[in-house]
């Protein structure tokens, strides 16, 4: 039977799953042996940790590449026999299907944005999986629960929060083609965020040789200092692009 795929995100775990050599190499065994192999087998063939086995045998079994039965050993207990569910694939790909990490993230920070909320460092800490979810879908609608969970868990790390509030500032600065610049008050309204992670951010991306300061004196005389994109920068940026 032909197992076909096309949601947005499952193509994505579908391509990561079969891009690992030892899953592969599990559903070659499996193909091989239609009447199924347990998970001790797997670990043997494969010389590999049992929990190791089940681990890929579960992510396996999520995206209905594998499946088991219960089967009888020495004819007393039963043990579960795994095996392959499809024979062949079709993975069908659109722009959609392909969206990484960060574009579920960035979009969320957007939406905070547009509703003029504002982004702490308890950002992905006060978000349930629920709420992630509700919030993609007009964007993502086949989001899964699963990626809900993976998203969750890079907001909830406030290294991987910096990380993509980075990701997101470069993206506005690049897109603005050079024309963005922002002093310290307007870098954290432009971007909705509160004091602590302004003054984070702003002082992180003013140590990057990537940005530079521009300068604009006031009617009064009062000179204020805007953080912009060094335009060697975006030059090179496009560069990369062609």
């Amino acid at each position: 039977m032909e197992a076909y795929y096309d949601k947005p995100g499952q193509v994505v775990q579908v391509i990561e799953a079969l891009a690992d050599p030892t899953r592969r190499r599990m559903l070659l065994l499996m193909y091989r042996n239609p009447t199924g192999l347990t998970a001790s087998n797997l670990a043997d063939m494969l010389r590999k940790k049992i929990p190791t086995i089940l681990h890929h045998l579960k992510n396996l079994e999520e995206l209905d590449l594998a499946y088991y039965d219960m089967q009888k050993i020495g004819g007393q207990r039963e043990v579960k026999h795994w095996k392959v569910k499809h024979k062949n694939f079709v993975i069908n790909i659109d722009m959609d299907s392909i969206a990484l990490p960060e574009d579920y993230i960035i979009a969320l920070f957007e939406d905070e944005k547009s509703k003029a909320g504002v982004i702490t460092e308890d950002f992905g800490k006060s978000l349930h999986p629920e709420e992630i979810k509700e919030r993609l879908q007009i964007k993502f609608p086949d989001i899964t629960d699963r990626q809900t969970e993976l998203i969750k868990g890079h907001l909830s790390r406030k290294r991987d929060l910096e990380h993509y509030l980075q990701q997101w500032i470069y993206g506005e600065f690049i897109n603005s083609a050079g024309a963005l610049q922002l002093s310290f008050w307007e870098f954290g309204q432009h971007f909705a965020l509160d004091e602590p992670l302004r003054r984070l951010l702003f002082e992180k991306l003013m140590e990057s040789p990537n940005f530079t300061y521009t300068y604009t004196r006031r009617e009064n005389g009062d000179v204020i200092q805007r953080m912009a994109l060094r335009s060697e920068y975006l030059e090179s940026y496009k560069d990369s692009r062609i």
